[in-house]
């Protein structure tokens, strides 16, 4: 369906479900990142950045991929801490504890990033949450590759919480993070759990948005994936990201 990426928008925008039927037809990565564009472009916002999906073992289990991806992040949907934000029930939105970083300085379309090169690529670190959804029926549970990085690789929003200071001297994949919803803790993590280390995670992205033709500019924001696993929320719910030193974050859904 040459339509899908414009459908899924709209799906994302009103709250909808399309059938998985409607993305058989999308059998490689490259035809996945095509349809996510053109979700994208008939959004009309402005991508601010990029987040990562499925960075963690366990995400990818869930989501049934093999490996991680990328998708647009809209300037838009972006708000800062404390946050109040929709939540469509149908889509399962659901929140996670991240780490987010802004490029300070444009990377070109190199495909071969040191460690080195990412880190004195960013402008500041801090922490964050995502809101991620999914636009299909059957939700998250074995979307597979192509349904994921079609639908924005289920991003629906982020919340920025406080910059990280000094942040290249904090050993990030040993930083904890802790959900609370209503109150009551109900997931955490450490940043090992993505890929290892964040940062890592932050260089394979950069790699990946070269690949396909989109390489980092300077202001792009990146959430390099969940440290808590996906904390499903409905209206009413208020939830908090606490990184112990590093900050909280918090948003109430309606």
């Amino acid at each position: 369906m040459a339509d899908l990426g414009p459908r899924i928008w709209q799906a994302r925008h009103d709250g909808s479900l399309l059938p998985r039927a409607d993305v058989a037809h999308v059998m490689s990565r490259e035809d996945a990142y095509a349809e996510q564009a053109a979700g994208a472009d008939a959004s009309g916002l402005t991508r601010a950045g990029w987040k990562v999906a499925a960075t963690s073992e366990l995400a990818q289990q869930m989501l049934g991929v093999p490996g991680p991806s990328i998708g647009p992040v809209f300037a838009e949907h972006i708000s800062d801490t404390p946050a109040t934000v929709g939540a469509k029930t149908a889509h399962q939105d659901a929140v996670e504890c991240e780490f987010a970083f802004v490029i300070g300085r444009d990377l070109g379309d190199a495909s071969d990033i040191s460690r080195d090169d990412i880190i004195a690529a960013v402008d500041h670190a801090l922490v964050a949450i995502e809101i991620v959804g999914c636009r299909f029926e059957g939700g998250f549970a074995e979307a597979g590759a192509n349904l994921c990085i079609s639908d924005f690789s289920f991003n629906v929003g982020f919340v920025r919480g406080p910059q990280i200071e000094n942040w290249p001297d904090v050993d990030l994949s040993k930083a904890p993070a802790a959900m609370h919803l209503n109150g009551e803790k109900v997931a955490q993590g450490k940043g090992a759990d993505v890929m290892g280390d964040p940062v890592d995670a932050l260089r394979w992205a950069a790699e990946e948005a070269a690949r396909i033709g989109k390489p980092f500019k300077a202001g792009d924001v990146v959430t390099t994936g969940t440290m808590t696993g996906a904390v499903k929320v409905a209206p009413g719910d208020n939830v908090v990201g606490d990184f112990g030193d590093l900050g909280k974050v918090e948003i109430s859904f309606n």
